[in-house]
This record gives C-alpha cells, sequence and structure tokens, in this order.
C-alpha cells in the first residue's frame, strides 16, 4: 500500500491544476481517509481585495477530500460541494487543507474538510462524492480514466 500511496502522490503532485496552485501534499497515510494539504500564499492566490482568493480555498478543500479519498483506494468524483468562508487568507500565509471520509459507502463517499492557518480557521467544508468503478491506480502506478455513470 505506500507504493499504491507514493502513485497517488505522484499523479496528485503532476496535476496541472493542483501544479498551477503549487499546492503540496503534506500528510497522506494509507487506509486513513485523510489527507492533508498545503500552500504557501502568493500573489497569484489573491483576489482583487488582496485576500486570498475564494476559488483557492474550495479547489483546497476538493483536493484535499479527493485525495482522502484516494487513501481508501477509491477514485470518485465531486458531486456537491458546499464551502463556508470563515476568515480571510493573506499574502505571505501558509495555509492547511486537511480533508476526511466521513462516510465510506459503496456508491457515494462523504467528506469534510478544513482549510486554517495557524489556529485560524479560514473555511469549512462539505463534498459528496461519487466513486468510479475502477480503482485508484494499475499495478504500475499508472492513472485509470475513470468511467463515470453511463458515458
Amino acid at each position: 500500500m505506500k507504493q499504491e500511496m507514493q502513485a497517488v502522490r505522484q499523479i496528485i503532485n503532476t496535476n496541472p491544476f493542483i501544479k498551477l496552485l503549487q499546492v503540496e501534499v503534506t500528510e497522506m497515510q494509507p487506509g486513513t481517509g485523510q489527507a492533508c494539504l498545503a500552500v504557501n500564499v502568493s500573489a497569484k492566490h489573491l483576489n482583487p481585495q488582496g485576500t486570498l482568493h475564494g476559488g483557492v480555498v474550495a479547489s483546497l478543500c476538493d483536493i484535499a477530500m479527493g485525495a482522502a479519498l484516494r487513501t481508501l483506494g477509491k477514485v470518485g468524483v465531486t458531486v456537491n460541494l458546499q464551502t463556508n468562508f470563515l476568515a480571510p487568507g493573506y499574502l505571505g500565509d501558509r495555509v492547511m487543507a486537511r480533508g476526511t471520509v466521513v462516510h465510506d459507502g459503496n456508491t457515494m463517499v462523504a467528506t469534510e474538510a478544513t482549510v486554517s492557518c495557524g489556529e485560524t480557521i479560514l473555511a469549512k467544508a462539505t463534498g459528496l462524492w461519487l466513486l468510479s468503478n475502477k480503482t485508484a491506480l494499475n499495478l504500475t502506478g499508472q492513472r485509470l480514466v475513470p468511467e463515470m455513470g453511463n458515458r
């Protein structure tokens, strides 16, 4: 399973969108249903008011919850993401996002995420995921393209 987690980290770390946001995986252990990510807030992460953009925060939540799902060896797509923004983040902050699986079903998985900077909680989110019938990785660690629904 350790090799699988390294392969999952590789997938996450090479995803073009995640690279664009400069997100790093800081914690991801097999079978835990939890993952932690971090981003150092730079100018490209800011909204016109000079604070951390809500789209970045929501993306961090989504990525953290998806990474938590993958620690269980599952693949899915977000079908619902509810984000509550509680405090702003600022240029230079190191922002952490922790995703957790709270219900591991056969076809749907419920998740939650907390985004924080130090002791300050910036956002809380919940997510609902539709599972694919594929596993996260094949034996060589290559990404599998999940088949969703009837497509």
